[in-house]
């Protein structure tokens, strides 16, 4: 039967220079979904509430994903069994994707149940891990147990009032982001056993890479509905500058990760960095909230947020540069000059009307790219 459906790859059988495949690609456009009923649920219900259901929903959505490209960077193949258990992961995203309205408005019984499935799949993943794979058995064998603590709380979470249930939603998805800290000290025995370099691999990053730029084009997808049927100059030149904003923060992001290759000192720090990542999806997503509301009004302090994310945005672009080059001599005082003047031209900017703030954040992200490539011509 196992020669059938296939075995995982073991952790000591790394594919060199593996390209993600079709089916990861595949698999990842069911996050457009996800992002595009989380931006649209939000916007049709606003509210401060509404805004932290999302926030929960997105980090419980992008465990999964990251839970699942974890596996396949490490252990996937062709096989048929990897197959079925990706095109599931995806069957049940989609369903939760399309119980999201729902959930926003506070009502989590049912995505709990879809979570609940996830959680299983991911637990039962690690325990066929352990089961092929000595040398990963006991890290995989933690990952499979603590997961299975979380399914426990999510099944208890069914039976609470609503806040009890969402308490036991945030502490299950801290245990689930967590788990690296329960194995850690059995992650550290198998590499220094297989004598495996800890790292974030260029497939993985590739992935990311991919997710952002469907986190960018959703913003893209929002504002022609939001613009639709409005054909004036006004609206014409707004959109055409939010179409270049993102594709300056597409350059921006693209700039950076097209030249990183991470390597790290434990297990901790290089799944920390991959959080990095998820971090940034997050706040692209947000800040293509903000440009929404930014549309609809452009107040004084709608225009801050909006400018405030932008500028997050970059942080965590350039701490992620900032890890991939921390052994090398870094200018730090003029890096500090720098983004200390990209933070005074933005928080000036908001004081300018909608047009005017659109055209001079324009202005600064390009100085930002320009300012990038002139320093990596220099390293």
């Amino acid at each position: 039967m196992f020669d059938f459906w296939g075995r995982p790859r073991t952790i000591d059988q790394p594919i060199r220079d593996r390209k993600i495949s079709w089916l990861e690609l595949f698999y990842d456009l069911i996050f457009a979904v996800v992002l595009a009923r989380l931006t649209d649920g939000v916007l049709a219900n606003w509210s401060w509430s509404t805004l932290g259901y999302a926030t929960l929903l997105f980090w419980w959505f992008f465990w999964g994903w990251n839970e699942t490209s974890s596996y396949f960077d490490n252990h996937g193949n062709g096989a048929p069994l990897n197959v079925v258990m990706i095109n599931l992961q995806m069957i049940l995203t989609g369903i939760g994707a399309l119980l999201i309205d729902e959930a926003l408005r506070g009502q989590f019984n049912k995505i709990t149940l879809v979570l609940m499935l996830i959680e299983l799949l991911a637990a039962g993943i690690w325990y066929w891990v352990a089961y092929f794979d000595p040398i990963h058995r006991a890290a995989s064998s933690v990952w499979a147990n603590v997961h299975l603590v979380a399914l426990a709380l999510l099944a208890l979470s069914l039976f609470l009032p609503h806040w009890g249930q969402l308490g036991l939603l945030v502490l299950a998805l801290l245990l689930n982001w967590g788990d690296i800290f329960f194995t850690n000290p059995n992650l550290e025995r198998e590499y220094q056993q297989t004598e495996m370099v800890h790292q974030l691999k260029d497939s993985l990053i590739e992935r990311y890479g991919l997710l952002t730029m469907i986190a960018l084009g959703e913003i893209i997808a929002g504002l022609s509905t939001a613009l639709a049927g409005k054909d004036s100059g006004s609206e014409i030149l707004t959109f055409s500058l939010s179409i270049v904003l993102v594709a300056l923060i597409s350059g921006s992001y693209y700039q950076i990760i097209g030249e990183l290759h991470l390597r790290f000192s434990s297990s901790i720090r290089a799944l920390a960095t991959g959080w990095l990542f998820i971090g940034e999806i997050f706040l692209i997503f947000l800040l293509g909230l903000s440009l929404h509301f930014l549309l609809a009004a452009a107040g004084l302090a709608i225009k801050l947020i909006f400018v405030g994310l932008i500028f997050a945005t970059l942080m965590v672009m350039w701490l992620i540069e900032l890890i991939a080059e921390w052994r090398q001599s870094l200018q730090w005082g003029a890096a500090l000059r720098f983004k200390g003047m990209v933070l005074f031209a933005l928080v000036l900017a908001a004081w300018l009307p909608r047009l005017g703030l659109l055209v001079v954040t324009d202005l600064v992200l390009a100085l930002v790219i320009i300012h990038g490539r002139r320093r990596l011509k220099r390293t």
